[in-house]
């Protein structure tokens, strides 16, 4: 059997954390099977969707290289791949179950249904469907939903992650697959889209293990073959092990990691190991690396946390074993103001520092823009002078202005930091800077003197 795979993200928000993640496993898997990854788009919620979400999610799984085969801008032998451009595939199946006496049209009114709610909750009794438009259905209506009949007994299936799942088919009611504006409920447009598209194995979060037996049973239903195996991957919690929000959790909002200056290398590899363990000291993979060791089998159970300090650690690693060259690439456009030579001439000081391309911006902002000199006095302002007299002939290099500087510190009596801190301050305003040779020789020489002498004479 040929693997086919899929994710099927909406259009309803921004690219998410659990996209992505679901996305690298069904990658993963799809490549060591040597398959077929697809990118499905559900966009049947009209109210909620929007082309420019759908754009977020493209432009979000490229970023990170989640690259598929089959989609909407890329067609396949299964086109269309919207479910908003499938509506009439998903009425036609509809009309099948109706026809084959599996499903009823539902002419219950929002008001009827919310009483038969509130009576079954008076009963202390679980709500399900009466089945009233099965056996009586109202006379002269015309707006109407399609339920499915649910057969109810036992519903089974292999869970590649949670081994064999079971549930009783008894206690689910008669559900909605198609709503009163023709447009399918996701229960019913998923399952038919992994049939119609031959999905095998369908892999997805854990929030949906509930849906399965809804699934299945209309798969069942419409005499189409079960996918092979489902995994319900871990749900990403927060790091206090709360569900996440995108009110409350910007992390879970894929474009800030691109925006801070995450390495999309670094950031899958860190994904990956949010809910799955190797079982090795490894925590560095490469993608073939994470194509030969990723199984389901060591697939966590419980929610995976996500933890900020974990990620920086993991970015900064990935940022340090760049080449000066591509790292150099990759910050410029966090400083455009800054060409690329003066960038790479700052990248050894900057690599050892930095856990997200972000920070090159915090280090280097000095270099166009001129800081307001601080006030010194005394002392200071004479080894500002002493600072500026060394440096006047030094070739402008880091190692003969780190020599120059040394010389100057032994001349004076005082430690580096009471010589440096001064210094530091006058040439870029803050307290925390690159190493100080480094902060001088990034500066043009006249520029660099000329803020010395500014703050000296000012004293």
């Amino acid at each position: 059997m040929s693997v086919r795979v899929r994710i099927a993200p909406s259009p309803t928000g921004f690219a998410h954390l659990g996209t992505a993640s679901t996305a690298l496993y069904n990658m993963l898997f799809a490549r060591q099977n040597q398959g077929t990854f697809v990118l499905r788009v559900d966009d049947t919620d009209m109210d909620r969707n929007r082309p420019e979400y759908e754009t977020l999610i493209y432009e979000s799984l490229h970023w990170l290289s989640l690259d598929w085969d089959e989609g909407p801008d890329k067609g396949g032998p299964h086109a269309p791949y919207r479910q908003s451009e499938r509506v009439d595939i998903y009425k036609e199946e509809a009309a099948r179950l109706i026809k084959d006496n599996k499903a009823y049209r539902c002419y219950c009114t929002p008001e009827e249904l919310e009483a038969e709610r509130r009576q079954a909750q008076a009963e202390k009794r679980a709500y399900r469907y009466s089945r009233r438009c099965l056996t009586n259905p109202p006379e002269g209506r015309s707006v109407f939903a399609v339920r499915f009949k649910v057969p109810g007994g036992d519903v089974s299936f292999q869970d590649m992650v949670r081994g064999e799942m079971h549930f009783d088919g008894d206690l689910i009611g008669d559900f909605i697959v198609i709503k009163s504006d023709g447009y399918p409920t996701y229960q019913f447009a998923s399952p038919v889209d992994d049939a119609r598209m031959e999905i095998t194995h369908v892999i997805r979060g854990e929030e949906h293990l509930s849906n399965t037996p809804y699934q299945l049973m209309l798969v069942d239903a419409l005499g189409y073959p079960r996918p092979k195996a489902y995994a319900h991957m871990p749900l990403i919690l927060a790091k206090d092990g709360s569900k996440m929000s995108k009110r409350k959790h910007p992390e879970l909002n894929l474009a800030i990691y691109r925006q801070e200056g995450y390495l999309p290398e670094a950031l899958l590899n860190y994904l990956a190991l949010l809910g799955w363990n190797p079982g090795t000291e490894q925590e560095i993979f490469s993608m073939n690396e994470l194509v030969r060791a990723f199984t389901f089998e060591r697939v966590q159970h419980a929610g995976a946390r996500f933890d900020w300090e974990k990620l920086n650690w993991m970015n900064g690693e990935y940022i340090r074993a760049l080449p000066d060259d591509e790292l150099a690439r990759r910050i410029q456009p966090f400083v455009p103001q800054l060409d690329l030579e003066t960038i790479r001439r700052a990248v050894p000081a900057l690599k050892t520092r930095m856990h997200k391309l972000s920070h090159a911006l915090d280090y280097l902002d000095y270099l166009w823009k001129e800081p307001q000199p601080p006030a010194i006095e005394g002392e200071t302002a004479d080894r500002v002078r002493a600072a500026n007299d060394a440096l006047r002939d030094v070739p402008w290099e880091p190692e003969p202005i780190e020599a120059a500087l040394e010389k100057a510190v032994a001349e004076s009596g005082v430690g580096k930091g009471k010589f440096y801190n001064p210094l530091r301050d006058i040439l870029t305003g803050k307290k925390v800077s690159l190493p100080i040779h480094y902060t001088f020789a990034l500066l043009p020489k006249d520029v660099a003197l000329q803020r010395l002498q500014r703050a000296a004479a000012a004293s």
